[in-house]
């Protein structure tokens, strides 16, 4: 991902009008990475007031690669659950944030197998690993970089966001990401984040919205990744909306990132490539919109196998 490339096309988006929230705020979702703070699409209300949205996901992979001085093995599925409240008012917005992460052994194994089978789709890895197991280990040089092996849970890091919006135009965001998570949970780095982001959303015609996030962050160097993480990771994300019907709304989204990890040639700490397909049920429960979307690696093991998710969100 070139990030000037990357900036270029932004700021050709910035030049078209504006339409209500669209996408979806997800993220990559490797466990060693969850900890660094990536900012993404912020959902905030249309007009004057607050906006609350629950997110679930629940993601599941298995990866091994080797190098000549270099293991990597990523086999685990973790739940998270996300409680996010925002509020507009005037220019100004705020946007604040709660993880719940939970890591497990893999319940959805057999299934995602069984999937596999019934399409005639590879399963990878898969074959070589026993089911519903905790196993990430990264080696190199004959070191030992990091290493999970049971389950954990906790809440994450918090993150606060401030932004501001003039009318017509796109919103730029400043956030940090409080140390609230625990290196030994597997939950945080112990370290503040910061990030800076710029959101953009805007009506093609009356059923199909564009939108759009470009922003970089700047990872706090301690936890489990101490001296490991890039001093910099641009992120982007650029989808659309389309509405086939008056209460459903079809999303396509790509999610992508910059390098994570120094000196590493795997592409789990390379550049990461995401496709989200998602349907919206805008009426489906009263005042509340619902969305079921699923997230899959385009650029393989550049990204967990796959996320399914579920958001809940109400403005008022």
């Amino acid at each position: 991902m070139s990030p000037t490339r990357l900036l270029a096309g932004l700021l050709l988006l910035a030049t078209l009008n504006p339409a209500a929230a669209a996408g979806f705020a997800t993220r990559e979702l490797n466990p060693m990475l969850q900890p660094v703070f990536l900012p993404s699409l912020t959902q905030t209300p249309a007009a004057d007031g607050w906006r609350i949205d629950h997110n679930l996901l629940i993601t599941n992979t298995l990866q091994s690669q080797t190098r000549s001085n270099e293991q990597l093995t990523i086999d685990f599925e973790n739940y998270r659950y996300e409680f996010e409240l925002s509020r507009r008012r005037g220019h100004w917005l705020s946007y604040f944030k709660i993880p719940l992460i939970a890591t497990r052994g893999g319940e959805l194994d057999n299934v995602i197998e069984d999937w596999h089978d019934f399409f005639g789709l590879p399963n990878g890895d898969r074959g070589k690993f026993p089911q519903d197991q905790v196993n990430i280990e990264w080696r190199r040089d004959g070191e030992l970089e990091y290493s999970q092996t049971d389950s954990s849970e906790g809440i994450g890091d918090i993150t606060l966001a401030i932004g501001y919006q003039r009318p017509g135009g796109a919103a730029w965001y400043a956030g940090i990401d409080l140390p609230t998570g625990s290196a030994a949970d597997y939950t945080g780095n112990e370290a503040p984040d910061l990030a800076f982001w710029v959101t953009r959303q805007f009506g093609i015609n009356d059923r199909t919205d564009w939108f759009g996030m470009f922003g970089v962050s700047f990872p706090g160097d301690d936890g489990r990744l101490e001296g490991l993480v890039v001093d910099e990771i641009w992120v982007a994300q650029v989808g659309i909306d389309y509405r086939f019907m008056d209460d459903y709304v079809a999303t396509a989204q790509l999610d992508m990132h910059s390098r994570s990890i120094e000196d590493s040639d795997f592409r789990a700490f390379t550049e990461s490539y995401q496709l989200v397909i998602g349907l919206g049920f805008l009426r489906l429960l009263e005042n509340h919109r619902l969305d079921l979307f699923f997230t899959e690696d385009i650029l393989v093991r550049s990204a967990p196998d796959i996320t399914f998710g579920l958001r809940l969100a109400r403005e008022f």
